[in-house]
């Protein structure tokens, strides 16, 4: 065989490797969200979502955007004069909008790294299924890349739950104080700004549970509370990636967290991979649970309402 054939030769076998590549990469991306709602659909009440009747949902998500002035649903307009209806202002719908997106995606990086949690362990104790040998170390090699991608998988998933309140602080800013900048205040900021300059003038917010249960979740260090979501997003954003903690990455995350006692410390070490999903599904069921009393508070501001009355 001439350099030339054995050079064609390569050649071949490197397209026939980039097509194979392709052809997996296609089927792995529109497989995954067929995969992603099965595995959801199979475990009914596992994952909690902002509604039980999205008719009713998307009532009240309509009323508190009109509350809060977006456009109404529908303007009465004279037929006898030709009036135009007001501009409208979009930016309640918009970050309204905002949160649920963001919860969507927490929610789903919560189901992904359920379902890699499930799938790794599974191939640590059957390799048999997916035909991996433990001979030759191949079972070893995938179930240590697989349990590392769950470990990725909750990451996200902290990072998206703490996103999701710091939008839900960017409605509350302009609910409460009419900002619509929100560059530097986060969730927690804005709950305190609240509790300092309206709650002691608003004896009806003061008195609400909706408030309490928000308030009581924002100053929580316990596993289901705001601050320990922080201390555990920080960790992962600034310091450390998420992974059993081993003895030569001791010293980093005690040098994080040398300021606190020993049992707050120890509440942010990473678990094992079943508890740490428990850890994600308890922080996704504030976020599900507290997204209602967030909107009883915003029904406790000033309204806004657009006359729907084009005079």
């Amino acid at each position: 065989m001439s350099e030339e054939d054995i050079e064609d030769e390569k050649m071949d076998e490197q397209k026939e490797l980039f097509y194979k590549s392709l052809s997996n990469a296609v089927a792995y991306v529109s497989n995954e969200a067929l995969v992603l709602l099965q595995y959801e659909v199979a475990r009914p009440g596992v994952f909690p979502n902002l509604w039980d009747n999205i008719g009713d949902f998307d009532k009240r998500m309509n009323d508190t955007a009109e509350h809060l002035g977006g456009p109404p649903e529908a303007y009465i307009v004279s037929k006898t004069r030709n009036v135009e209806p007001p501009a409208s202002d979009g930016y309640p719908e918009a970050t309204l909008r905002e949160a649920l997106e963001m919860f969507a995606r927490a929610r789903k990086s919560v189901i992904r790294a359920h379902m890699f949690m499930t799938g790794s362990m599974v191939l640590a104790h059957a390799p048999e299924m997916m035909n991996l040998s433990t001979e030759t170390g191949e079972a070893e090699i995938f179930i240590s890349r697989a349990k590392a991608a769950f470990w990725e998988h909750a990451e996200t998933a902290y990072i998206r739950l703490y996103s999701f309140w710091d939008r839900v602080g960017q409605i509350l800013e302009f609910a409460f104080f009419n900002i619509r900048k929100f560059d530097h205040n986060t969730f927690s900021a804005v709950i305190d700004r609240i509790n300092a300059n309206i709650v002691p003038m608003n004896k009806r917010l003061e008195r609400s549970s909706s408030w309490k249960r928000v308030r009581s979740f924002q100053r929580s260090e316990k596993e289901d509370g705001l601050k320990w979501l922080l201390a555990r997003r920080n960790l992962i954003v600034h310091s450390l990636h998420l992974h059993p903690i081993k003895e030569k990455d001791e010293d980093v995350f005690k040098s994080q967290f040398n300021h606190l006692e020993h049992s707050h410390r120890e509440k942010l070490r990473p678990r094992d991979t079943a508890d740490e999903v428990l850890l994600l599904l308890d922080q996704l069921n504030q976020a599900a649970s507290l997204f209602s009393a967030v909107l009883s508070i915003i029904e406790a501001t000033p309204s806004r309402k657009v006359d729907p009355f084009v005079r």
